[in-house]
């Protein structure tokens, strides 16, 4: 009869020793630039200065930014090539069965150019040219009887007021509208 206490102690130890030694993916990547202290985001979220290091979890495209004072700012897209624990079944046997750790580090090199000076003759040049181009472009050729948009519907009334066809509301019988503090209906 006590066996079966000792069978459910054991099959409990089993199972505590088969979760802990449940396999791990750890997926990051390192950002480097040639430009210490950079500052790098990766899809639009900043992620610190350059080196700097985040996780991800699938494979896929992903947009790196650098952007330094001085520098132009570089944008690039990298795609992380899926590997071998990444598909399907041997995704969960990597994930949940494997014994060990496996770590994924993807790095990623960004080389910054130096911006360069903006000369002020050239850009009024650049100005001047992009205006004679407006000058000369032909008419519209959209008709003027071309169907017009319908009408944006009239906002909703506020709280407390009447419909009203002017601008200001006008407030319900026994309703009063808060006052600004030092306000007095004297005071007009």
């Amino acid at each position: 009869m006590r066996t079966g206490g000792w069978n459910r102690g054991l099959a409990a130890c089993a199972v505590a020793l088969v979760a802990s030694a449940a396999g791990c993916v750890d997926r990051r990547f390192v950002v480097e630039t040639n430009v210490p202290g950079a500052l790098v985001s990766v899809d639009g979220r900043q992620i610190g200065p350059s080196p700097a290091d985040g996780w991800y979890t699938y494979s896929g495209c992903y947009e790196f930014q650098a952007v330094a004072p001085g520098y132009r700012p570089l944008t690039e897209k990298v795609r992380f090539k899926p590997r071998w624990y990444d598909y399907p079944p041997l995704d969960l046997f990597a994930e949940v069965l494997w014994p060990g750790r496996i770590e994924d580090v993807r790095r990623v090199r960004l080389e910054l150019e130096p911006a360069r000076p903006v000369r002020t003759d050239e850009l009024l040049g650049e100005a001047e040219f992009l205006r004679d181009r407006g000058r000369s472009l032909p008419e519209p050729t959209v008709p003027d009887d071309a169907p017009k948009p319908p009408p944006l519907p009239k906002p909703p009334p506020q709280p407390g007021t009447l419909p009203h066809s002017g601008t200001t509301p006008v407030p319900l019988p026994g309703f009063t509208l808060p006052q600004p503090p030092g306000y007095s209906t004297y005071n007009r």
